[in-house]
């Protein structure tokens, strides 16, 4: 909980500073779907998962962007949730992961209201459900990054494609894992 007080501080301190510059800030909300990729890369002598198939999952959030000319800094809080299902000697499991992902991304215009951005994206929750043996809240990177186009139209909507990586991959019980996803959102700023 406190990890999460300290980025909602975060948001709030950024925007405050801005406005106090005189600087174009803008407010809002963000929703949309994710197609997430877990891989997995099992351990020497250990067995391999069958099959791993990735649900569309969502995600719902807060944005706001601070904007100087051509340039913004954009600090997020979204909620995250997917779902992914490990199939392994013909046994399935179920994996509801949850969490709160807090991307500062800086976007660019580069014509018109076509924008290009980046930056890191921090996870300070990773919660899960499913599968009782293994811990997948330690699969994701608490930092990772993002990189996409966003589109802003008559400066109120939003629309934003984006692929979020992950640095390396993550040792696990189960082997090396690679979290990465496809999202696409739809934002409204007041």
């Amino acid at each position: 909980m406190s990890k999460v007080l300290v980025a909602a501080l975060l948001l709030v301190a950024t925007t405050n500073l801005a406005s106090a510059q005189k600087l174009g800030v803008d407010w809002g909300v963000i929703a949309g779907v994710n197609a997430a990729d877990y891989s997995v890369k099992a351990m020497k002598n250990a067995e391999s998962f069958d099959e791993v198939k990735n649900d569309l999952g969502w995600q719902v959030g807060l944005m706001t962007s601070i904007n100087v000319s051509r340039l913004s800094i954009e600090p997020q809080i979204i909620y995250v949730r997917n779902k992914t299902k490990f199939v392994n000697d013909g046994r399935s499991n179920s994996v509801k992961n949850n969490s709160l992902d807090v991307p500062i991304l800086i976007s660019y215009r580069i014509l018109g209201p076509l924008r290009v951005m980046a930056g890191p994206v921090f996870t300070v929750m990773d919660d899960n459900s499913g599968w009782e043996d293994i811990s997948f809240d330690q699969m994701r990177s608490t930092c990772s990054y993002a990189v996409g186009l966003e589109a802003r139209i008559l400066q109120k909507v939003r629309f934003d494609v984006r692929y979020n990586g992950q640095f390396k991959r993550k040792e696990t019980a189960v082997g090396k894992v690679d979290v990465s996803s496809f999202a696409f959102n739809v934002g409204y700023y007041f």
